[in-house]
């Protein structure tokens, strides 16, 4: 159990992330109960866990809220738009910004998932609705800040993860998706299609 702590807190910094006592339940990376072994592992300041001299990430991690909810906004109002192409099913934010964890100089990551068999025609009318209402990430673009990085398209007939990509840091990602807007209960067939997730994740909830 010790070392199950110890994990989930270990790759929480690798992002610069400390955790609420609740969070490290919900993302604990083996199964279990947290009782009262956490004060042994770790630091605790106003609520939030951390590794041992790591006690600056609180304020870092409430500095980084204040700036996702700008950029969340961006995200919104990009998908206000998208969402009106007829064969786009789910928007979905990713990456450190679905956490509210961006750094101001982070890019916008969004997910898509299109109708069945219409993911090529969708992507090509996406990627030009962005080109007209945001800033576009690029390859080799050195200013990312607010661009809108259209970094995964799904089709909803391969909704789940392939398999050489079935991961920690993919599970993450799935769990962690914040969906701006959905049709069809195509989320809950995306969770469905990725029940893989539990392998890493066991006590992970939406």
């Amino acid at each position: 159990m010790k070392k199950a702590i110890l994990r989930t807190l270990v790759y929480a910094d690798i992002f610069d992330y400390p955790l609420k006592k609740e969070e490290i339940q919900k993302w604990l990376i083996a199964g279990g109960n947290l009782k009262s072994q956490i004060s042994k592992l770790v630091q605790e300041e106003n609520g939030f866990y951390f590794l041992k001299g790591r006690e600056n990430l609180v304020e870092l991690r409430r500095e980084r809220e204040r700036q996702s909810r700008e950029k969340i906004k961006i995200a919104e109002k990009v998908a206000g738009i998208l969402r009106k192409i007829f064969w786009i099913k789910m928007i979905g934010i990713t990456g450190a910004l679905a956490m509210k964890n961006s750094d101001k100089e982070d890019d916008i990551d969004l997910l898509i998932v299109t109708k069945r068999n219409r993911l090529w025609i969708t992507r090509l009318l996406t990627v030009f609705l962005v080109e007209l209402v945001a800033r576009r990430r690029r390859p080799g673009d050195r200013n990312v800040r607010d661009k809108i990085c259209l970094n995964m398209f799904l089709g909803e007939e391969h909704l789940e993860v392939p398999k050489k990509e079935q991961d920690l840091f993919s599970a993450h990602e799935v769990c962690q998706l914040k969906v701006i807007w959905e049709k069809d209960g195509i989320y809950q067939k995306f969770l469905k299609e990725n029940q893989w997730v539990r392998q890493f994740l066991p006590n992970w909830k939406p």
